[in-house]
């Protein structure tokens, strides 16, 4: 298969990404994730430039607009020597020259996060243990590449998962338990009459369940803007 034509941005983006994304000074690293970018330049339904590939919404965590990374990348140049290896292995990789250890791998994740749901049941074809942590590789991951940074996050963190969606279940369930546990009192107050006295508490019991059902969607739904996530 003959390898696409790149532009100096191509070249730019490629290096900046494995300086953010690979373990310092692991080279094995860095080749590794540059045989993935280019296995997917590679594929008719991945794009088909390096600078595309790298910066798709949410798939190098990187480019994302709260990751820290961001800044260190954007400043590096090739008075780094780091930067210079990763524009070194960047060149290789898309002059067609570099092993691919990876097997023609399009997927990876690091074990300093949590496994993507897309991993799960797989098995790596090929894994960097050499670093502080591991790079696990995937040759055989069938999910489409997304279009818009929804489906991205859609990938890796559905959105029924979300802290947001999750605070909105327990305002909602929250407020449905108090009112059917007020409600079972109230057929056995005249038993236990204590349970009067609860009961007429019981529409301020429900809303302070759905308060903090509601602080909780509030809080997350922040959090994560500042992190740049859904």
């Amino acid at each position: 298969m003959s390898q696409p034509s790149y532009t100096d941005r191509d070249l730019d983006i490629l290096t900046r990404t494995l300086v953010g994304e690979a373990e310092v000074k692991d080279s094995d690293d860095a080749q590794a994730i540059a045989n993935v970018i280019v296995n997917r330049m590679r594929l008719p339904n991945w794009p088909d430039s390096a600078a595309e590939v790298c910066l798709q919404p949410h798939q190098f965590s990187c480019w994302n607009n709260a990751d820290p990374q961001r800044a260190r990348i954007l400043a590096m140049d090739k008075s780094n020597p780091w930067f210079l290896s990763c524009l070194g292995i960047a060149r290789q990789a898309l002059d067609g020259a570099l092993a691919d250890q990876t097997h023609r791998a399009t997927h990876y994740w690091a074990t300093y996060i949590k496994e993507p749901k897309w991993a799960k049941g797989k098995t790596p074809c090929y894994s960097n243990t050499a670093g502080r942590y591991v790079h696990h590789f995937y040759n055989d991951i069938d999910t489409p590449p997304p279009v818009s940074a929804g489906e991205a996050l859609d990938q890796v963190r559905p959105l029924a998962q979300t802290r947001t969606v999750q605070g909105a279940q327990v305002a909602l369930g929250g407020g449905a338990i108090v009112a059917t546990a007020m409600e079972a009192a109230n057929q056995v107050r005249d038993v236990l009459p204590i349970l009067d006295t609860i009961r007429q508490y019981s529409p301020w019991l429900v809303l302070a369940a759905m308060a903090i059902g509601i602080g909780i969607m509030v809080w997350a739904r922040i959090d994560d803007r500042a992190q740049g996530l859904r």
